[in-house]
């Protein structure tokens, strides 16, 4: 059975507490204190989904008891209803702006006081809905990468407390991308899904987390795990994945692959929480560069080449010559340090090729059939082999053989006779070099498609909340339906005609225009507080009711700042509280909230000032038509320099025909 939502109601008169506890128990559980004090202890006891407050109380006030509720952070966003006797509608005002959702007043009505806290139930679990769809995948229901983050750094401070192994390991689709082309994005989603349950099968224990990690990449966390365990339940998933067969829509089977990187540590000094991620994700890379459809543990620079495996961990060397005694002497020299392969032709070295990719050649130029530099240009010519260094072996020392051959793209020479000090020197110096440039040049793409990924990832989780947010928003309000976007639209026109005319363009420049003009969407957010008897009145307001309306620009910066701390995410957010505080501020400093004036007021303000003023005049309204899109573009050109940018009012004057043509296509 689905757990009732908590009400907490505060009343020094026992009567009330009993009659509002009779109207809301049938579908609520309800808690009750009599006085300031006993409500904020039993707020942070039980943390209620909404408190009913009386506004006059002895010793403490309602008025008081909710700025203590706002000032504890385990408090502060539980949603406070004001009960008051008292028709006051300047207390109402400050109520409301104090932080009350709504107020209701005495003697009860029993229907309207149902109405009004189903209201802001409703609110709450729909802003519960979106938490969740912050922190899970909606395609294939795993938690997200947000999630896994914050899972992670729970295990990792449990694992360094006890001193206990911490697994991670990174799975990816193979050639997914070549799959979604061939069987569509459709069957793609029904591969991720099939993934994704591949998990449950594979994990036993509670503790046991998986999470998609973005487009076709899973990541899983396993707590006190060794290597060899962790290992062992990446080959069950590499296996499992590979038997799976996955059903499409016209009755055939595909199938898919997975490359798995795993990681284990035990937490310490020596180690960062971010390291150890980024070391899951290297081994995945190497799995994939080396052919995919395997497992692949990471390594430890200070442990490669420890026990038994020293031996697979030796670079390999071909020495290619035509002469026996070179390559005695060579192979002699290097037996100690490395894998050597001594190779008699040029024709042999590319046979050999075939078998085993070496980490560096030394090739002899004068060999017949097939001399070095001849060898060199088949080797650059081929992807496999263009970036295998080699080292020519030469008994030529004129500058002009060796200018060829570094041409070519040798890296040294060594000339023959050579020693034995002077060839390994020179050996171990560019496989240093090589070594390093191959890491640096994989960390690169690595973290270039990890950051891409991440990036991807970002822009379809904002888009979503917003599209939510703004939904919540807009079916509230049952008067300007569509208005949010229709003024994305619009924003979005105007900010290239302010481009192409060079208005404003310095700053416009520095925009990420996408994520800008989505997170204009949340411009009307603090709406979520008004009540529905204001929002939605199909008469003109009154003066009290409009000042209650000019408190959402401020109540949307609010929830917006609120929405910052929790997710840490800045820039989106950064500029949906921009549009959201601003939008309703004037050029002649005649606005609210805050009474700015001219360039005091942040550029997206005074853009979507424009923007939401026009879609007000030409929708139609319950106590008003929509004017013709001439007078509204004549009203918006006479404002210009009290309610308007002059220089934006200009441009929007100057393109708006694409204005008018966006406005009939949404119609």
């Amino acid at each position: 059975m689905e757990e009732k939502n908590r009400i907490l109601i505060v009343d020094d008169d026992t009567s009330m507490l009993i009659e509002l506890a009779s109207i809301l128990n049938q579908e609520y559980k309800i808690y009750t204190v009599k006085d300031g004090a006993s409500a904020l202890e039993k707020a942070t006891e039980v943390s209620p989904d909404l408190i009913l407050l009386d506004v006059i109380m002895p010793d403490m006030s309602g008025f008081e008891v909710l700025n203590k509720l706002k000032e504890d952070e385990k408090t502060r966003d539980i949603p406070v209803l004001f009960i008051t006797g008292v028709a006051d509608s300047e207390a109402e005002i400050q109520g409301l702006a104090a932080g009350a959702v709504d107020y209701v007043h005495k003697p009860l009505n029993d229907s309207l006081v149902k109405l009004r806290v189903r209201h802001q139930i409703q609110l709450l679990n729909q802003f519960r809905k979106i938490e969740h769809m912050s922190m899970s995948d909606q395609l294939t229901g795993l938690p997200n990468r947000r999630s896994f983050e914050l899972k992670i750094n729970e295990e990792w401070d449990r694992a360094s407390r006890e001193l206990t192994p911490l697994s991670v390991m990174m799975v990816d689709i193979d050639h997914f991308k070549k799959y979604n082309d061939t069987y569509g994005h459709q069957q793609g989603d029904v591969a991720l899904k099939a993934v994704a349950e591949l998990f449950q099968k594979s994990l036993r224990r509670p503790s046991d987390f998986v999470a998609r990690w973005g487009g076709e990449e899973f990541i899983l966390l396993l707590p006190n795990t060794d290597s060899k365990g962790a290992e062992d339940v990446a080959e069950s998933i590499r296996l499992l994945a590979e038997a799976t067969e996955i059903p499409a829509s016209d009755k055939s089977v595909t199938k898919l692959t997975v490359s798995i990187g795993v990681n284990t540590r035990v937490p310490g000094q020596t180690i960062t929480l971010e390291k150890f991620v980024s070391w899951t994700d290297m081994a995945l890379y190497t799995a994939k560069n080396k052919g995919r459809n395997k497992v692949c543990v990471y390594e430890h620079p200070d442990e490669a080449g420890e026990g038994k495996n020293k031996e697979s961990k030796q670079n390999i060397i071909f020495i290619v010559d035509d002469m026996e005694a070179n390559l005695t002497v060579a192979e002699n020299a290097l037996a100690k340090e490395y894998r050597v392969i001594a190779l008699s032709s040029a024709e042999k070295m590319f046979k050999t090729l075939t078998k085993f990719t070496p980490d560096m050649i030394l090739l002899d130029i004068q060999m017949p059939e097939m001399d070095g530099f001849e060898a060199m240009k088949k080797l650059k010519s081929d992807e496999l082999y263009a970036e295998i260094p080699v080292i020519f072996l030469t008994g030529l020392s004129d500058a002009e053989s060796e200018a060829h051959g570094i041409k070519l793209g040798a890296v040294d020479f060594i000339m023959k006779p050579f020693t034995e000090p002077v060839l390994i020197n020179r050996i171990k110096k560019h496989l240093d070099i090589d070594g390093l440039v191959r890491e640096r040049t994989t960390q690169l793409a690595y973290r270039t498609e990890q950051l891409a990924r991440r990036s991807e990832q970002l822009v379809r989780l904002q888009n979503g909340i917003v599209f939510t947010l703004a939904d919540i928003v807009e079916n509230r309000d049952a008067n300007t339906g569509g208005h949010i976007e229709r003024t994305s639209t619009y924003m979005s026109i105007l900010i290239d005609g302010m481009l192409e005319l060079n208005v404003y363009s310095d700053e416009l420049n520095d925009w990420d225009l996408d994520s800008v003009i989505s997170s204009a969407r949340l411009h009307d957010i603090g709406k979520i507080s008004i009540p529905d008897s204001i929002l939605n009145k199909p008469d003109k307001l009154t003066d009290e009711e409009f000042a209650i309306i000019q408190t959402h620009p401020a109540v949307g910066k609010r929830m917006i700042e609120q929405m910052t701390e929790r997710t840490g995410e800045a820039d989106f957010l950064e500029n949906a509280k921009l549009f959201a505080e601003f939008h309703h501020e004037k050029w002649n400093g005649k606005g609210y909230p805050n009474g700015l004036s001219g360039s005091e007021i942040p550029l997206h303000g005074r853009i979507m000032a424009v923007i939401d003023v026009y879609d007000a005049l030409v929708s139609d309204r319950p106590y008003k038509e929509g004017f013709p899109h001439e007078k509204a573009v004549s009203i918006i050109t006479g404002d210009a320099g009290t309610h308007f940018d002059p220089f934006i009012a200009e441009v929007f004057m100057t393109i708006n025909d694409k204005i008018d043509a966006a406005r009939i296509k949404l119609s």
